[in-house]
């Protein structure tokens, strides 16, 4: 049966992206980033930084990247996207006078910054897409020495640079245009010469990283006060010079990179400031602590450092460092690094749509913006072995799955801002028959596949090295081919449609498995279940299913179905493929057989609502699958005849015009489509 899975949006916000600036040709170094680790290493700049590379920065929207380095122009910036390095920006009219240093974007990517080490220190001018804007004025007091770090707070209202002469730490308001009137000096300066400077995420406190002991200090900060008295100094002290700093993104940590060994020290961090240090990573940097960066999510910590690797990265959890990554298979070329960023994480910089379908390559994906369909990534090294039924992105958009027809009916891949990755090894236990429909839980600990015969679902362990051992069957089995599979947005309920009745049925879910199935719900769905979806907070249940009304919905809770809603007042006109809730609940989806073949309603507490207008351009025949992006601005639909799958703007009203069609079509009927992002 070419049946779709449920759309699986990715929502989490891990970065995807690692850049490294460093003293050797080609000056920076950029690589995919996920769960595992450090993927690939993106190609060059087609132009290359002019020296060497003593700062990176990411734009908030991930649209650019920016490389602070030590030979004219100084500063060198480019188009950034999931293939890598753009056309480089035209050099501002107005270069910085010397050495960059340090570089920073404003919050609104609207404003670009770098901290240099000759007269005025300091140099700002407007961001936009097309790239460097008329420089700034200078501040009316400048910093007083070299510009070594730059940042701005996180509302946009202030900027401050680390320099290394007294007061070491200059900070001025900022109105968007223009430097304010200098703040005064903090009441007790940094010890002497500023290297780093980083204000918390949630913008009450900044911190310097500076040469001598105590090596960081860090004080509260208000807009419009500025510096607040000293924090005390941490319990135990960094070990040498403190060279960067950073906060994590939920202000709960902050970590210094300095020159002695252990390279990088890390201390809890709240209102009353420095917690007790955190143990030393297992496996240290090599060398001299250069930079330091979180990535956007928490997830992870990463070092630029003085000796090869010159790069070392760790998870990152509320209990310190975890276990070093493995080193990037092309490093930098190095000695010393002095600067690492992480993609920044304002919005959703790399989106991408995926298409599961009845042809050989079996699944396309492209990359997805705010115009519609990229250029197609390069197909799988390794395809799937029959026709796509079901397509879903990992929660951390590190992996994708298709569930297909042909042994082993389940393949899954790495993926990235670069595409397909090495296909993962099949599960030791194989689903017994064709893979209907794929989901991963949403803390990306398990996977599921709805197959065509018993025990009807499968489901494993899942991490970055792939599938685990197959979880134990359900001890109640779903009663006929399943055809789709997801779970709760908590993790704690898993659900299949299936082919014969009760059409749907569900369990308790947890890390070890599936419990005892929830009681069937008082009123059934009518036919066949082809698809379920539970809406984004949970409280609801939806089926998609072969006989009028073809759509069917129930409350749902910790102990399963509640009444079921009523019947939306204007039927889908046929049988029900698959269902979607948008991620901000404002809306629900039903692909379907007959035209218009898509059918959209709003929802809320009180079910479906009255249904939104059809698209003017129709899919051009069945409906199989239907997913909305994660920030509910786009709708797409799976269908059987060319082009395969259509998209729309969706504006939480009604369909926009029809996207154009991807440039290279999926190749053959599409069962399913799922939307990622990757920030």
């Amino acid at each position: 049966m070419f049946s779709s899975a449920a759309a699986q949006v990715s929502t989490g916000s891990p970065a995807r992206a690692i850049a490294v600036s460093y003293a050797n040709s080609p000056y920076v170094s950029a690589y995919s980033w996920s769960s595992l680790g450090f993927g690939a290493k993106y190609s060059n700049p087609a132009t290359l930084p002019t020296g060497v590379g003593q700062g990176v920065a990411f734009s908030p929207d991930g649209s650019a990247i920016a490389v602070a380095h030590q030979t004219s122009p100084f500063i060198s910036a480019y188009p950034w996207s999931g293939s890598g390095f753009g056309t480089k920006y035209a050099n501002p009219a107005t270069l910085p006078t010397g050495t960059g240093a340090g570089v920073a974007f404003s919050p609104n990517g609207s404003a670009i910054a770098v901290a240099h080490d000759t007269s005025p220190n300091v140099s700002a001018y407007p961001w936009s897409g097309s790239g460097f804007g008329t420089k700034y004025s200078n501040p009316a007091t400048l910093p007083t020495g070299n510009g070594q770090g730059v940042a701005f707070s996180p509302d946009g209202s202030a900027i401050a640079v680390a320099h290394d002469t007294s007061p070491f730490i200059s900070a001025y308001p900022w109105s968007g245009s223009s430097f304010g009137t200098k703040y005064a000096n903090p009441t007790t300066l940094p010890a002497s010469a500023g290297n780093g400077v980083a204000f918390s995420s949630n913008g009450s406190a900044i911190a310097v990283a500076h040469s001598t002991t105590p090596y960081v200090s860090a004080y509260p900060w208000s807009a419009g006060s500025g510096f607040g008295t000293k924090y005390a100094n941490p319990a135990t002290l960094p070990t040498g010079g403190g060279n960067s700093v950073a906060f994590s993104p939920n202000s709960s940590a902050i970590a210094a990179a300095h020159s002695t060994t252990p390279f990088v020290s890390a201390y809890p961090w709240s209102s009353s400031g420095f917690g007790t240090k955190y143990a030393n990573p297992a496996t240290l940097p090599t060398g001299t602590g250069i930079g330091v960066a979180f990535s956007t999510d928490g997830s992870a910590i990463a070092v630029a450092h003085g000796t090869s690797l010159f790069i070392s990265a760790y998870p990152w959890s509320s209990s310190g460092f975890g276990t070093k990554y493995a080193n990037p298979a092309t490093l930098p070329a190095g000695n010393p690094a002095y600067g690492v960023a992480f993609t920044s994480g304002g919005g959703y910089p790399i989106q991408q749509i995926a298409v599961a379908h009845r042809t050989s390559l079996f699944i396309t994906a492209y990359p997805w913006s705010g115009s519609g369909f990229g250029t197609k990534y390069s197909d799988p090294a390794t395809l799937p072995t029959g026709t796509g039924n079901g397509v879903a992105f990992s929660p951390d958009g590190s992996a994708i799955a298709v569930a297909h027809a042909g042994t082993p009916y389940v393949s899954s891949y790495p993926w990235s801002g670069s595409g397909f990755g090495t296909k993962y090894s099949d599960p030791a236990t194989l689903p017994i028959d064709d893979g209907e429909g794929v989901a991963f839980s949403p803390n990306g600990s398990a996977i599921a596949v709805a197959h065509t015969l018993t025990p009807f679902i499968s489901a494993y362990p899942w991490s970055g090295s792939g599938f685990g051992t197959k979880y134990s069957n359900p001890a109640t089995l779903p009663t006929g081919q399943t055809n789709d599979v997801a779970f709760s947005p908590d993790g704690s309920a898993i659900a299949v449609a299936h082919a014969v009745t009760p059409y749907v049925s569900s369990y308790p879910w947890s890390g070890s498995g599936f419990g005892t199935k929830y009681s069937n719900p008082a009123t059934l769905p009518t036919g066949g279940g082809v698809g379920v979806a539970f809406s984004a907070d949970g409280s609801a249940i939806a089926v998609a299913h072969t006989t009028t009304p073809f759509i069917t919905a129930y409350p749902w809770s910790g102990s399963g179905f509640g009444t079921k809603y009523s019947n939306p007042a204007t039927l889908p006109t046929g049988d029900g493929s698959d269902v979607a809730f948008s991620p901000n609940g404002s809306a629900i989806a039903v692909a379907h057989q007959t035209t218009p073949f898509v059918s959209t309603y709003p929802w809320s507490g009180s079910g479906f609502g009255a249904k939104y207008s059809n698209p003017a351009t129709l899919p051009t025949d069945a409906g199989y699958g239907v997913a909305f992006s994660a920030d509910s601005s786009a709708i797409a639909v799976a269908h059987s005849t060319t082009p395969y799958v259509s998209a729309y703007p969706w504006s939480g009203s009604a369909f926009g015009t029809k996207y154009s069609n991807p440039s290279t079509l999926p190749t053959g009927n599409a069962g399913s489509v799922a939307f990622n992002t990757i920030n």
